[in-house]
């Protein structure tokens, strides 16, 4: 295991620096003046000149990517354009916002995906199976953005059981504050004991979570139903059945856990889906974090923000997908 740690983090060294040199240089070959965006309008030559030396794009590209280089390396992210602060800076600020969202997301999907998968390869060829297929497959082929104005049409328009937009009322944000210590709002809303704040928080992260989790759901039960059924038919499993071991020990013990490997793999893979889809989700529900932040970043064309932004979602593709082989090896003795 120790070896195979060691391995993974040195392959995404590896990635990351492939990663940061292909942003990079794709950034810097986008037609734009990146001091004169730095500046902002009615810029002077004098200034923008001024600005291409403080920013090092006076340089040639290698050493602007060397320096860029160095700099990452102390978490140096450089400054947006748009917000003239350090991108890490912002990152930290956004992403706690953005992963509340994948989070639970992503717990609600993975358990509520298997426990779906298992009923429906259960209860194989009868109308339980056929509804949960029925449901995954709408749920895997509805667009995001439009089950996100759909969920705002029907629960805030229609029924009114929740609010629009937004991480809080406004009303809230002058009475009950949160106070920002970690940076997730729910638990420096529990950490201060501002209830108020927890509550209405919850309220308005209920629509974004279901619009980022029915998709991954979808997926998730989809495979562990085709992926328990193709274990069940396994010799092994037969031998065992004829053994005198119960059905209920076959299906969910030892069908459930050899089944397990492909379901965790594409849990992982549904991290990146998450919060790639909080592009649309954090622009339609007006929730700010790092989806909102990076559409910003790219209609402002803060190079800059885009190169901390990519680096920091592969950076957590890669640690999830590492977290889920680790998982793997450990639910699945085989793979050893």
């Amino acid at each position: 295991m120790l070896l195979f740690l060691c391995k993974r983090f040195v392959g995404l060294i590896f990635l990351l620096i492939a990663l940061s040199a292909l942003v990079f240089f794709f950034t810097r070959s986008i037609p734009g003046d990146m001091a004169a965006l730095y500046i902002g309008g009615n810029a002077k030559p004098e200034q923008i000149e001024r600005a291409r030396i403080e920013l090092g794009l006076d340089k040639p590209l290698i050493v602007q990517y060397k320096r860029y280089m160095e700099k990452l390396i102390r978490a140096d992210m450089g400054i947006s354009l748009r917000t003239h602060r350090p991108v890490f800076q912002d990152l930290v600020e956004k992403i706690p916002m953005s992963f509340e969202l994948v989070f639970w997301a992503l717990l609600i999907a993975a358990i509520g995906g298997v426990f779906l998968g298992v009923i429906a390869a259960y209860f194989q060829g009868s109308l339980i199976d056929a509804i949960i297929k029925w449901f995954t497959s709408a749920a895997v082929s509805i667009p995001i953005f439009f089950l996100a104005l759909l969920l705002q049409l029907i629960f805030f328009n229609y029924l009114g059981w929740f609010p629009l937009q937004g991480r809080i009322d406004s009303f809230l944000e002058f009475n009950s504050p949160i106070e920002n210590i970690t940076g997730f709002s729910m638990i420096d809303t529990l950490i201060t004991g501002n209830f108020k704040a927890f509550f209405n928080v919850a309220w308005h992260m209920v629509l974004p979570i279901f619009a980022l989790l029915v998709g991954p759901l979808g997926i998730i039960a989809r495979l562990t139903r085709s992926s328990l059924l193709d274990v069940m038919e396994q010799d092994y499993i037969l031998a065992a059945r004829a053994s005198g071991i119960s059905e209920r020990v076959l299906f969910f013990y030892y069908g459930l856990r050899n089944a397990m490997s492909p379901v965790l793999t594409v849990i992982g893979l549904s991290v990146a889906i998450i919060l790639l889809s909080t592009f649309y989700v954090e622009m339609i529900f007006n929730w700010p974090g790092i989806g909102y932040y990076s559409l910003a970043a790219i209609v402002s064309l803060d190079f800059t923000a885009c190169m901390g932004i990519c680096l920091m979602v592969g950076t957590v593709y890669v640690f999830s997908n590492t977290v889920m082989d680790i998982l793997r090896r450990i639910v699945d003795p085989r793979i050893k």
